[in-house]
């Protein structure tokens, strides 16, 4: 009996080490793909990604258009050729009635004007020149000539809203956030790619458990028929045997399809671009990289666009309620203008001897009666700043408990993986100690079966736990932008990203 036992035994050691080889060749040939790779290529290929450098770009050009407002502006304008042939509605003074008379005129128009606004008071500049031609026929044929060679004015708004002044605030700390958006978003797209990833190397590793458990079902099986045969295990365990090949390929094939839907997936997330018959390498831990929560809150409200988000409302309720305050009191406007003008029935006369042209003009309205109307709009901004006022501080408080929870977590998380990882080599220590001991007939298949079963669920929870480890990485560096590895915030080069 111990002489069968030990040709069982060598015949065990021998499948294993063809087994072994069989592997070592299927993995030369493939392509180990890290999560840096993944990371790599969802980076270059997501749509996510393409999604948000457009986004960007719509910032991009928003904010250029503004530092364009505050330069000069210079426009043309012109009607080179008018016609007109009618009766129109004329006095006849010696008669002292209105008459229709018929007028043909051809009339040449052109403007070239000059405009720059001055953010801090409101105040806009202007500078022009106009050519006016006008030709009349019928029965008096007539040429005149009206033209003003310059003329400059302002308009300047007193105690008015200057919506100026308050693009200032604004329109600089939206780009900046148009930048931190970016980065946001390529943050979540790591977590995306972080999640898949996982998914594929789970799915992967229960398909090489699931190959492992038939391989050795297939020959505990054929090993317990021959000791069945010599009377060495009874009927029932050579039926839980051959029952085990059973559940084994069954189990393969349900997780060989669920491996070709996270590689799908996987590859539908980098579009396509995954190497055929690569295969996941899980990562490395960061050893002793621990996250200090103080840290990471000063750096999310440094760098979080959405904490920069509530400085901006904040800013947007204080310009409304200046707007409403304003606009719903006495208004009151300065225009001046002053220029050189002159006509005559020649072009030379018309540059020629010219006359001023002044212009002040004060506007002034107060509202006497309004039944309250003003006096509601007020009100209602002024509530509508409380209330954004209130939501600010519940979403700052909301903030910091988030990034507070998830550095906790993660720090914690760090040695739930070692816990893991050492439960997993123990599990399949302890697993192949029973399964030589099950060929030597010292346990039975109950215990064999429940050796494996612990070995497969520690495989999964180490993988479960790493892949927690590395999301919530990812989330503190989303809410952070910053690079705990490399002890750098995260910076990019905005400047490529429109030519990409």
């Amino acid at each position: 009996m111990k002489i069968k036992q030990i040709v069982l035994g060598i015949y065990f050691l021998l499948s294993c080490i063809k087994i072994s080889a069989q592997e070592q060749q299927v993995i030369s040939i493939s392509q180990n793909i890290t999560l840096n790779n993944v990371l790599e290529l969802a980076r270059k290929n997501s749509l996510d990604i393409f999604k948000a450098k457009r986004n960007y770009g719509v910032s991009y050009w928003k904010f250029r258009s503004y530092k364009s407002s505050l330069l000069p502006k210079i426009d043309f304008n012109s009607r080179p050729f008018t016609f007109n042939s009618a009766l129109i509605e004329r006095y006849d003074s010696e008669q002292n009635i209105d008459v229709f008379r018929q007028q043909q005129t051809i009339n040449s128009y052109a403007n070239i004007s000059a405009t720059q606004n001055i953010r801090a008071t409101g105040t806009s500049l202007f500078i022009s020149s106009s050519f006016n031609r006008l030709e009349n026929f019928g029965d008096f044929e007539t040429k005149s000539y009206n033209v003003t060679p310059v003329r400059i004015g302002l308009v300047q708004p007193i105690m008015a809203f200057n919506s100026f002044k308050w693009e200032q605030k604004t329109a600089p700390l939206e780009f900046q956030k148009a930048k931190q958006d970016f980065l946001y978003e390529l943050q979540i797209t790591n977590l995306k790619a972080v999640n898949l990833f996982f998914s594929w190397a789970l799915a992967s590793k229960k398909v090489e458990i699931a190959k492992e458990n038939k391989i050795t079902a297939t020959k505990l099986y054929s090993i317990g028929k021959k000791r069945y045969d010599l009377i060495a295990i009874e009927r029932d365990q050579l039926l839980n045997l051959e029952l085990d090949v059973y559940n084994a390929n069954t189990n393969l094939t349900q997780n060989t399809q669920s491996l070709q839907k996270a590689t799908t997936a996987l590859k539908l997330f980098l579009r396509d671009k995954l190497p055929n018959s690569s295969l996941p390498e899980l990562p490395e831990l960061i050893l002793d990289l621990k996250i200090n929560v103080d840290t990471a809150i000063k750096l999310a409200y440094k760098n979080n666009p959405d904490i920069l988000d509530l400085k901006i409302r904040k800013l947007k309720a204080l310009r409304d309620l200046d707007q409403v305050i304003k606009e719903n009191r006495f208004d009151l406007s300065i225009t001046a203008s002053y220029g050189l003008n002159q006509q005559a029935e020649t072009f030379v006369d018309a540059y020629g001897r010219f006359l001023d042209q002044q212009n002040i003009s004060i506007q002034f309205s107060v509202p006497i009666l309004d039944w309250g109307e003003r006096r509601g709009k007020i009100k209602t901004a002024k509530m509508n700043k409380d209330v954004v006022d209130i939501e600010l501080q519940q979403n700052e408080e909301t903030y910091k408990q988030d990034i507070t929870q998830n550095v906790l977590d993660f720090n914690i998380q760090h040695e739930l993986v070692l816990g893991a990882l050492r439960t997993n080599k123990i599990s399949k220590e302890s697993y192949q100690l029973t399964e030589k001991r099950f060929l030597s007939g010292s346990v039975d298949f109950l215990n064999l079966t429940a050796a494996r079963k612990a070995w497969q669920q520690a495989n999964e929870n180490y993988i479960q736990a790493l892949q927690n480890y590395w999301v919530l990485y990812y989330k503190v560096q989303k809410l952070t932008l910053y690079n705990f590895i490399d002890d750098t915030p995260l910076i990019r080069n905005f400047k490529t990203i429109l030519d990409n």
